[in-house]
């Protein structure tokens, strides 16, 4: 089977018409360059001879007339550049965007990775001055030509020049790529511990971390700092160096000529238009050395996007399916994280059908998060499987599946945007009616009506202008949207108060009462009045499954033949049945 092309390949391959155009506008924006050195070459050896205004007059009203077509091809090359970056973005973004999201999932995303960053940078390269360097340097062998044909001295010493900025090039790319790298690495670093600083503000302040944390990112910013110094020293370097020996040459090239022009072997204008093109024909070796870094750092950039599309690919289309409606069924033998070295869930069997409650219990560590994930098709069995009406959930396309799920997670994330949108899933569909019968049935129509602009209020980054238990309650109005035939609930009244938990409860009956399956991970008694059947793990393994009232009883008699000394350690609070919180995410 051949081997499917990256996305950041398609899209630079999209871009080929318009870096034709480029080169095309090169072209003459090059050759139009030549009117300058003409100029010299006739005012010196034609209008001073000739001492005629009229001639004068005439080759500078031709000259102007070059400029203004060359500014204006200049104008149309920039703009080309700019909508080119804007180009690859918008093809490659939203596949970026995918595999950014999928290798997060799957574990593989580095802490502070800010792909978003490296597209950005790519973007400017594409768009600035940068590339246009590299349009101009093919013509450097044809500046250098045309002193040949001037005078064969004037050609080599250009030539040397040339070779000399070359090498320079070479050496500053091989001198500057190691301190350019470490100084994207330390970074990374400096900024995800700023991002992370930023994100717990409050937990930062309430807990007297803020010294030592600013001295921790201190430390990170100053490694960061030298490395970029150092890295920018020598391109900096490099390029003064690249400048001096081009004056050099300028200066060195207008002696020779003058030379050769007392030697009456070229002429006084010859010496003039030498330099001139000399100037042009470095311009692009110089402008690249100048702008290396720039270079050095869009190449890495394109190299971790291809890289993060080719270790997360677009999964295989699969054939549409029609929506599940009457059971859930897990079969887990093995199951876990996808880069976890050991199982956290195994040994898990059960079957669930339409209208049926599960209460999920068990304490901090004993796979409930593990197994939400699972069931919702975030993560999938090393060995088993989860199926609806008899179909594993890694055979059903993700979109497809994901609106048959409701999901509220232990850690509610919402999106920077309205009411409406964070309830619709972001759906670009006209939805009023499917919005409004979510928050019915979550029992927060009322709560919304009374924010400042209702369903169209501005919640902010992660709901950051709402309450933990507003933001939960909106969540789970979420979960509910589009009437999925799958809801899992993990922990879905860790955050809410009597009113909020009362509204849950009305809310998971009003699911079952259209048939939906509903699993609840929780350790509140109260969550095990709306459920019939109840599930119990422990160290990642089923311990209990069946019938509320018969799991529970069989619970407590297990605890109530424990001996007192023992009993006191695994009993909770009021009830046997009542677990702590689990509080980490496995």
């Amino acid at each position: 089977m051949p081997l499917k092309t990256s996305p950041v390949a398609l899209a630079m391959r999209s871009l080929r018409s318009g870096f034709a155009a480029i080169a095309f506008f090169s072209l003459f924006i090059n050759l139009l360059m030549l009117a300058g050195p003409l100029y010299m070459l006739q005012v010196y050896d034609r209008v001073l001879t000739s001492q005629s205004s009229e001639t004068l007059v005439a080759l500078t009203v031709i000259l102007g007339g070059v400029f203004m077509a060359t500014g204006l091809l200049e104008l149309i090359r920039v703009r080309i550049l700019n909508r080119l970056g804007a180009r690859f973005e918008t093809r490659a973004g939203t596949e970026i965007l995918s595999a950014v999201m999928r290798r997060r999932i799957s574990g593989k995303a580095r802490p502070g990775e800010l792909v978003a960053n490296d597209m950005s940078a790519f973007r400017d390269f594409l768009s600035g001055n940068t590339l246009i360097a590299f349009f101009d340097a093919p013509w450097v062998p044809i500046y250098l030509a045309i002193l040949f044909i001037m005078h064969p001295l004037l050609g080599a010493l250009g030539v040397v020049g040339a070779l000399i900025l070359f090498i320079l090039a070479l050496v500053n790319s091989s001198a500057s790529q190691k301190p350019s790298s470490d100084a994207t690495e330390a970074r990374r670093q400096s900024d995800a511990m700023f991002n992370s600083c930023d994100n717990s503000a409050e937990l930062v302040h309430s807990m007297g971390m803020t010294s030592d944390l600013q001295k921790r990112w201190s430390v990170l910013q100053h490694a960061t700092s030298n490395f970029k110094t150092r890295a920018t020293d020598r391109v900096a370097t490099f390029s003064i160096l690249s400048k001096t020996i081009r004056m050099a040459l300028q200066s060195g090239i207008l002696g020779l000529g003058a030379a050769l022009a007392i030697a009456g072997e070229v002429s006084a204008g010859v010496m003039i238009a030498a330099t001139i093109i000399l100037g042009r024909a470095l311009a692009p070796i110089d402008q690249a050395i100048g702008q290396w870094r720039i270079f050095v750092a869009a190449v890495g950039s394109y190299r971790k996007l291809k890289g993060i599309l080719n270790d997360s690919p677009q999964p295989d289309q699969r054939t549409c399916l029609p929506n599940a409606y009457q059971t859930v069924k897990v079969n887990i033998h093995q199951a876990g994280p996808p880069t976890a070295e050991r199982a956290t869930v195994a040994g898990l069997g059960f079957t669930l059908e339409a209208g049926d409650v599960l209460a999920v219990i068990g304490s901090s560590g004993s796979g409930k998060s593990t197994l939400a994930r699972l069931l919702t098709g975030i993560w999938f069995p090393q060995r088993g499987g989860v199926s609806f009406d008899g179909t594993e959930t890694d055979r059903w396309n993700a979109e497809e599946l994901g609106r048959q799920i409701g999901y509220l997670p232990q850690e509610v994330e919402l999106f920077d945007g309205s009411i409406r949108e964070n309830i619709s899933r972001f759906s670009t569909q006209d939805d009023g009616d499917a919005v409004l019968s979510a928050a019915m049935e979550a029992d927060v129509h009322e709560m919304i009506m009374q924010l400042p602009e209702g369903y169209e209020t501005q919640i902010g980054a992660n709901g950051a202008f709402l309450s933990g238990g507003q933001r939960q309650r909106i969540a789970l109005a979420r979960a509910l949207y589009g009437a999925p035939f799958v809801l899992v609930l993990d922990e879905p009244n860790s955050n809410l108060d009597a009113t909020g938990d009362t509204a849950l409860r009305r809310a998971i009956h009003s699911a079952k009462k259209r048939g939906a399956i509903i699993v609840m991970m929780t350790h509140r008694p109260s969550a095990l009045q709306a459920v019939n059947k109840v599930l119990v793990l422990e160290n990642g393994a089923q311990k209990a499954f069946g019938p509320k009232d018969d799991v529970l009883r069989a619970t407590t008699r297990a605890v109530s033949s424990v001996p007192n000394n023992q009993t006191n350690e695994t009993t909770s609070n009021d009830n046997s049945v009542e677990q702590p919180q689990e509080r980490s995410v496995r």
